[in-house]
């Protein structure tokens, strides 16, 4: 395959790695809007499940602290152990979140995320997608397939986690993320609901 910039590298894409400079040069243009919009995706994600999990934690920007969530999860049908419940919830919400601002371990923060979101959406399934229908859960589904894409994309070279093996090959652990989530969305709504 040529190596001229205005040829298309379909090593890129497929995965097969050819060291050499032309291919690797290639790979980087390639790329470097994708890590870019990477990082903007993973900001976006971080700032605001972290933002809540600090509202969830310790009051912050209005939020209701611990017993205020505790309560609250509590009219959303859960029943068993809030308190413990909002503490794992606001734990997972800002540990996930930086670990995704700074794409560290980022599989691990997606997953957490992600399993946060999948139980949202599942306590607010009954008010319907939209909003403004007495609850909604179309924003929720949104930051839960926002961590479920960062979970098959990786976090991009823009990232402390560029280079790991994770990073470079994101899918096997993708999937082991998704049933990580998947796992502890069904023992939070079996134990605790």
């Amino acid at each position: 395959m040529s190596t001229h910039d205005d040829t298309y590298d379909t090593s890129v894409l497929s995965g097969v790695e050819d060291t050499s400079s032309g291919s690797r040069a290639l790979e980087t243009k390639w790329h470097g809007g994708l890590d870019f919009g990477l990082l903007i995706m993973r900001v976006a994600l971080g700032v605001t499940m972290g933002a809540h999990g600090l509202q969830h934690l310790f009051g912050l920007f209005g939020g209701p602290g611990i017993a205020g969530f505790a309560r609250f999860l509590g009219s959303f049908g859960f029943t068993s152990q809030t308190t413990l419940l909002s503490w794992l919830t606001g734990i997972s919400e800002v540990g996930g979140g930086a670990l995704v601002i700074v794409g560290l371990f980022t599989p691990l923060g997606a997953t957490a995320l992600l399993g946060v979101a999948v139980n949202i959406v599942y306590a607010k399934w009954h008010g319907g997608f939209f909003e403004g229908q007495g609850g909604g859960f179309e924003f929720e589904l949104l930051l839960g397939v926002v961590a479920l894409t960062l979970l098959f994309t990786g976090a991009g070279r823009f990232s402390l986690d560029a280079n790991t093996p994770w990073r470079r090959r994101p899918v096997p652990l993708g999937l082991l993320g998704v049933l990580l989530a998947a796992a502890v969305s069904v023992a939070v709504i079996v134990l605790f609901r």
